[in-house]
């Protein structure tokens, strides 16, 4: 199979030493590391290059192949170059003092917690205060968190005291933290009271009062009842999803409610004054002669309130004409000698638009 230029990848020319080819490579890897560039595939893609391409040429055997046969593993190979376990250098020497990943035994927050609470039209209108069970955890007294007992640390046996676990000892070694000793390389007993977990799971009625006006997907916080944080951090907090029931009356957009207002043909022709519901009951919106169907009328301040505000949105009625169903003769007659009057009107109003 072919392979790329990897001098080329590096910058470098094909005298270069040893300790050039590291330097580049280390200077590069910095530039286009996938953890210094989150969701950059070109720079992900970049970093594979670089790290094959160093793995070749660190190597002075596979180099030695690729400069006579173009190929690492020789004359005739057919497996593609890969990562090796001989020398080299680790993750950690790539980003030394470059602000690589420190690993984490300090203070850490809590977790959030996530409660539905679903909220009839009503409620959502008025707001609601209820109390709350939640289940969460609290620091351990005994050990203030740190799930350790008051003893002096010893060498960890999971790590052997390295601090990390896994990845080898090849070219770029990509270890992690030790999980028993969070990179320490030293761990004291496990408290007693807390096995070792830094806190307690306790259950507490928390009081939540939610806001009139609140919207359908709304997120309301609720600092600090989430769960306790460990080795000293502050706890999470506690996040309400807010659902809403539909009402069959309202239709709702943002802070404003739209009902539909059925009128009748007198009505909508002559004008009158009709009843429409609203959060607060019915109320009386005056229809204007000669309204048509899809007129929207408006009723200020009718709405759900603004959330830690005094205003509230509006009501707005929109109409919808009920064509009336004529059965006997003497209101055909009255309709014809309307229909007379009015209808050639209507077509040159149409006619002019």
């Amino acid at each position: 199979m072919s392979h790329p230029d990897y001098y080329k990848i590096l910058g470098l020319p094909k005298t270069a030493s040893g300790e050039e080819i590291k330097k580049a490579y280390r200077k590069l890897a910095r530039k286009h590391h996938p953890d210094l560039n989150p969701g950059d595939a070109k720079a992900e893609a970049e970093f594979k290059k670089l790290a094959e391409a160093n793995d070749v040429l660190s190597d002075s055997e596979k180099r030695k192949n690729y400069d006579a046969y173009g190929d690492p593993n020789g004359p005739g190979a057919q497996a593609p170059p890969g990562f090796h376990q001989g020398g080299g250098f680790s993750f950690e020497d790539v980003f030394a003092g470059f602000g690589g990943r420190p690993l984490r035994h300090g203070p850490e927050r809590g977790e959030d917690l996530v409660h539905a609470v679903r909220l009839g039209f009503k409620e959502a209108f008025e707001g609601k205060r209820f109390s709350l069970r939640v289940n969460r955890s609290e620091p351990c007294l005994a050990c203030r968190g740190t799930g350790e007992a008051n003893r002096k640390p010893e060498m960890c046996r999971t790590c052997q005291g390295k601090g990390k676990v896994g990845g080898g000892s090849g070219f770029l070694s990509f270890g992690h933290a030790c999980p028993d000793c969070g990179g320490r390389g030293s761990k004291a007993p496990a408290c007693p009271d807390c096995g070792g977990a830094g806190r307690h799971a306790r259950q507490e009625t928390v009081t939540i009062a939610i806001p009139a006006g609140v919207e359908d997907g709304a997120r309301l916080r609720v600092a600090g009842k989430g769960e306790a944080g460990r080795r000293g951090g502050g706890p999470g907090d506690l996040f309400l999803q807010i659902s809403m029931e539909p009402d069959a009356r309202f239709e709702r957009k943002g802070p404003n409610l739209y009902v539909r207002l059925p009128i009748s043909f007198s009505e909508a022709a002559l004008g009158a004054k009709v009843d429409v519901p609203t959060p607060d009951g019915q109320q009386t919106i005056k229809v204007p002669p000669g309204t048509q169907t899809g007129a929207r009328l408006r009723l200020k301040g009718q709405g759900m309130p603004i959330p830690r505000s005094s205003q509230r949105g509006d009501l707005i009625a929109e109409v919808a004409l009920v064509t009336p169903v004529i059965q006997d003769e003497r209101s055909k007659e009255l309709l014809r000698e309307l229909a007379e009057i009015n209808d050639v009107e209507v077509r040159k109003q149409r006619s002019a638009t």
